[in-house]
This record gives C-alpha cells, structure tokens and sequence, in this order.
C-alpha cells in the first residue's frame, strides 16, 4: 500500500475501495448495485445476515465482512460484530485484513505475468533460476538422538509446474510434524516474516531443508509461492513486493491492497483472535511464538522491499479482493486493464493434479477447483475454484454463475462452519 506517484493517474475515474458505493456504472466491470440488479433475493440475504450475527453472538468469530458479486455488481456487501472487542471498534466494509493464504492467488497471477512473457516455462528447472535449489534432499526420517534428519537425493529436480500446484515437496516448516525441530532449528520465517533477514535469506534457508517427497508424486502444502515471489524478484529486477505494487495493485486500482500498510491506515487491521475455551482471546507474540515461531504479526507496518512472503504476506479489503478476483472472471482484464490473457487464466483454474482434495476436486495453480458432479455435494458450478486463509477467510469464484464471493474473518484455529453457510446461504439466493 505504498503511496507510488503513478497510483493516482492509473485509478483516476475510480472511485476509492474504503467508500466502494461512490461507483458508478459508467465504465466499470464492477460496481456496487442493488440485490435486484446482481441477480440475488433480496429477502434471502437476510439468512446470510442472520448466520454471520449467530457466530458473533456465539463468540465464534469478533466481526465478519462478507460481499457478494454477480455479473460485475456488488449486490451484498455488509460488515457485522467488532475489529477490536476492546476496544469496541466496530468492523467496516473498508476494514483491513491478514488475508495469510489468501495470498497465494495474488502472487500466482504475478509469476504468471512473468511466465506470458517467456521468463519461464512450466517445465523449467527451478534451479536454473534459484540455484539454491540445485541439489534437493528428500526427508526419509527424523533421528531423535542424533537430531538430524535422514535422506536421500532426490531423482529428479523441482520444476516450475510443482511450485504453482504444491506438489514440489517443499514443506511449511510451521506445519511439519515428523522432523519439526530440524525444520524450526533453519529460522524459516515462513508466514509473516519478522523482516530481520531478506526475502533472499529466507528463500536460500528454505532451500537447506529436505522435501516431504519427490518432487511431482503428491500434494504437500508448502511454502511454493513464496519461493514464486523470490523467482519474480530475480527474473525481473524488481523486489518482489514493488513488482506486485506496479504490476498488480496500481493497475487495478487496489488501493487498499499490498504487503505492508501505511502509518496512516493502521488503525483499520483488524485484531486476530485465537480460540481458547470456545472464548476469544487475542492472537499476540506469545500465541504467535508458540503455533508460528519465527513470525511476526505485525510485518505489515515495516518495508515490505526488504522481504515479502507471497504464500501469507498481504493486507486488504473484501472489495479489493474482490475487485481482483472479478479480473479473473473477466478472463485476466477488468476495466479496460488486461493483467493476464485469456487463455492463462484457463489454465490457473484448470484442475491439473488429482490426489488432493476429496474426488470432487482437484488443484488448480494453487487454487482447488471442482471438476466432478458425481461426487460434489455443493451447489457450487462445475469449473469453480477458490481458496481460504489461515485466519478464516476465504473467497470462490463460479464462473458459469459469473459470481465472486469473498468472506473475512480473523480468527484462528476455529471450529466454525460460517464460511461453508455462507456459500450455501449465497447459492440459495441466486434468482
């Protein structure tokens, strides 16, 4: 969210994301308008309502923002509950979040640009751009007694193609189970970086750490878009949070959208929450040091040029993801701005590897996607694809519905099913 002079010559004619009801539809693809006008039951939003104010009440979740999109128009878009429970500031539409996970598309689409102009193809050895990367072990065991891990050479090398789809074997080191310690003893800052060591640090610890598995045999969720965000760094020039700014942000008027968060806005992130007792509790250091050593969740007030993590690291708004998402629906253009050909965007939602998921879905370029009706118990359309984050967010786009949905939380871990009603509440008021 740094403030570039080009900012406000690309978004003249656009009205502001804090105040999305200032749109227009004079020349826009998205734009706020009436239930009615989206093709949405007006009185059946009222469920959607009524279910996000329950898991308020219920102490699930502090405050919700939710918004919902059909043919480009904004027909619900609504903040319930509290950004901060103590200090009893109430949530808005314009309210800032840790999207974590939510990230990955984001950075996908910027590796993306960079693969439509010949920088890299889907086979290309990621080694060739990161040599870091030239000789991958695989973890066979962990050694108790001696600390150590035990492994063996891999047989072939980590391709472009394994980080977009997770299958490269590249762990989270925050999620490792067998061998935690050996991965922890690297200092991996492996979601929100405490921004003491540069994007190239973290990227070249990573790579002294061994693989889940041979590189294309499964699906291990791992820290794959944030070795993209060091590729894009290399291969452009640019740091890789600036090439998001210039490449990504500005061009779609995502003015609420980046890695880190002007001094002046930082009273609108939210408070993060963890769950203790089935009561809220903040998500400080302490809770931070113990579920995610190595990180920091106040990465977003410091310079982002220094190091940004493309699989967890940006701060937004429902409208801009939103916004983002609608280009994706547009086929990688939203008004009159093409970030991406047609025929790339085919293949971010392609469902490209199986063994993931349950047997109605299969991953995407880091995005599950429904490819069955046989076994897909949702309303959802075949061909539809979304993702969440580690702070209960999450958003889908259906593109035969034309619909994008985006809902923000920020609490963590949860065992509430609001997301998943939300989507079923959001179909159920479909005209």
């Amino acid at each position: 969210m740094k403030a570039y002079f080009l900012r406000s010559l690309i978004v003249i004619g656009m009205a502001c994301s804090c105040n999305p009801s200032n749109q227009t539809t004079i020349h826009s693809d998205f734009y706020e308008g009436t239930p009615d006008q989206a093709g949405l039951i007006p009185d059946r939003l009222q469920r959607i309502d009524d279910r996000i104010q329950r898991s308020i009440d219920d102490g699930e979740v502090a405050g919700t923002v939710a918004l919902i999109a059909k043919d480009g128009i904004i027909g619900y878009h609504k903040a319930f509950g509290k950004a901060d429970i103590a200090n009893q500031k109430p949530m808005e539409k314009s309210s800032l979040f840790r999207i974590a996970s939510m990230s990955k598309l984001v950075t996908v689409v910027g590796a993306l640009i960079l693969f439509e102009q010949g920088q890299f193809n889907m086979n290309t050895n990621v080694k060739d751009i990161l040599p870091e990367f030239s000789d991958p072990l695989i973890m066979k065991d962990w050694d108790d007694n001696k600390k150590e891990f035990i492994t063996e050479k891999v047989k072939g090398p980590i391709k472009m193609k394994h980080l977009f789809s997770h299958t490269s074997g590249i762990v989270y080191p925050i999620f490792t189970s067998k061998g935690r310690e050996g991965y922890q003893a690297a200092e991996v800052q492996d979601g929100f970086p405490t921004m003491d060591i540069t994007l190239e640090e973290d990227i070249k610890r990573l790579a002294t750490l061994p693989l889940a598995h041979e590189p294309g045999e499964k699906w291990t969720y791992g820290m794959n878009m944030d070795v993209l965000g060091r590729i894009i760094e290399v291969a452009d020039g640019r740091p890789f949070s600036r090439f998001m700014e210039e490449e990504i942000f500005q061009p779609l008027g995502l003015n609420d959208t980046g890695f880190e968060v002007e001094e002046r806005d930082w009273d609108r992130v939210v408070e993060v929450y963890t769950t203790v007792d089935n009561e809220l509790q903040i998500f400080d250091q302490e809770v931070t040091d113990r579920n995610a050593p190595h990180n920091s969740l106040q990465w977003w007030k410091k310079d982002s040029e220094k190091i940004a993590l493309g699989g967890a690291g940006i701060v937004t708004t429902a409208y801009d993801y939103a916004r983002f998402l609608q280009m994706l629906l547009n086929n990688g253009e939203l008004d009159g701005v093409r970030i991406l050909g047609r025929k790339t965007v085919e293949l971010l939602r392609r469902p490209l590897f199986e063994d993931f998921g349950d047997e109605s879905t299969a991953m995407g370029l880091s995005v599950w996607v429904l490819e069955e009706e046989e076994n897909a118990y949702t309303q959802a359309s075949i061909g539809s694809f979304g993702w969440g984050g580690y702070f209960y967010t999450s958003y889908w786009v259906d593109p035969q519905e034309k619909l994008v949905a985006v809902i923000m939380n920020q609490v963590s871990p949860t065992a509430s099913s609001l997301n998943n009603d939300v989507t079923t509440l959001t179909y159920s008021a479909l005209k």
